[in-house]
């Protein structure tokens, strides 16, 4: 089986608008048997209200709840047109949104007979001012929000990473395949900042996601998106991580993370080098 379990399509808004039949196409040709569609899904309405972050229907950070039957149409229309070439698997890529657990538990339950399988990650956080800010929309936006953790990195990554092991506490309710997304993407912007490795409590954390993703059964999100991006340069984790996860035989699916074509299959050889390695 080759599989890229965490894709994404024009509903977006921050990737391309190109058709998901052409993801379909390109997955095929480069001899991928197993596709996951995970669209950001639908943000809270109370988060919305709450939220201070950059926002615009072009570039938001998920689809639109008003998107989401269309959505669901366009899985269905491919896995008619391309299902006897690819095994195509439907689900959301979803926020864990500390305080919002109700709400992202009953967009779940409302819809656990349409989703396969899951990502759960991890993109906004709160600041020192109780503000909710992004990690990963620019550069400005990390300095906008996160000023007084940006004084001393770890503090920072400390904040996510506790954020991450609270999203593998979250309770779905669903007894759907849980991937947790990304699990070092507070680094894409590392090279810009001059960010420092993870000092040895971060790295301890780290180690407690990986026993936690095992325990519950759960599988690591192996995402090649970080090496295509400009200040970041090495997959969400790194291959450090990764190794470390062999050794601890946790479950991983390799992601390319795709928000344009161009995207799929990204290191796919290299990643699954390291994750197979005995």
């Amino acid at each position: 089986m080759k599989k890229d379990g965490h894709t994404h399509t024009r509903f977006s808004h921050h990737g391309s608008q190109e058709p998901l039949d052409l993801y379909l196409e390109r997955a095929i040709e480069l001899g991928f048997t197993d596709y996951v569609v995970t669209e950001h899904a639908p943000l809270p309405d109370a988060f919305l209200a709450a939220y201070t972050g950059p926002r615009s229907q072009d570039d938001d950070s998920a689809m639109l709840a008003s998107e989401l039957t269309a959505y669901k149409a366009e899985v269905a229309r491919v896995k008619e047109k391309y299902g006897n070439q690819i095994r195509i698997h439907q689900g959301f890529e979803v926020d864990y949104l500390p305080g919002y657990e109700a709400e992202t538990k009953a967009f779940l339950q409302e819809n656990a007979n349409w989703i396969d399988e899951i990502v759960l990650s991890v993109h906004f956080l709160r600041n020192s001012s109780g503000l909710i800010g992004p990690i990963d929309y620019d550069t400005d936006q990390l300095k906008q929000f996160f000023p007084v953790e940006l004084q001393n990195p770890q503090v920072l990554f400390n904040k996510y990473v506790t954020a991450v092991q609270q999203s593998i506490e979250f309770d779905t309710g669903l007894s759907t395949p849980v991937r947790i997304g990304h699990i070092t993407l507070i680094r894409k912007f590392q090279k810009y900042f001059g960010f420092p490795d993870f000092d040895q409590e971060n790295q301890r954390k780290i180690t407690a996601i990986l026993t936690s993703i095992l325990a519950k059964g759960y599988e690591l999100d192996v995402n090649a998106a970080g090496l295509r991006k400009e200040f970041c340069g090495e997959s969400y984790p790194d291959a450090k991580i990764l190794r470390q996860a062999v050794e601890l035989q946790v479950p991983m699916t390799y992601g390319s993370d795709a928000h344009a074509v161009a995207d799929l299959g990204l290191a796919y050889n290299e990643l699954s080098t390291i994750i197979n390695e005995k």
